[in-house]
């Protein structure tokens, strides 16, 4: 695994559907952060990757994962990951 290799370029259309969507669902306004990352994981429990995203508010953090690459994530699929949060 290349932790410091350059890192693989998204479409861009693609994260800002994802960021849309997230705040869409959660009825985020545009003062809040949303972060979305394609990352590569290792343990035997997870796919090689997965897509998490991120809300960064002031005293909280969310974090919210979708078991595929971040080009195959559908509104569905981030609406149930959002869902299965506490």
């Amino acid at each position: 695994m290349n932790l410091f290799g350059q890192k693989p370029s998204h479409d861009p259309f693609v994260v800002d559907r994802l960021k849309g969507w997230t705040r869409e669902l959660l009825g985020l306004g545009d003062d809040l952060t949303v972060t979305v990352m394609q990352l590569n994981c290792a343990e035997d429990d997870c796919p090689d990757v997965e897509t998490v995203v991120g809300v960064l508010e002031q005293g909280n953090q969310r974090k919210f994962k979708v078991l595929k690459p971040l080009a195959e994530v559908t509104r569905e699929d981030l609406a149930a990951a959002i869902q299965q949060q506490p």
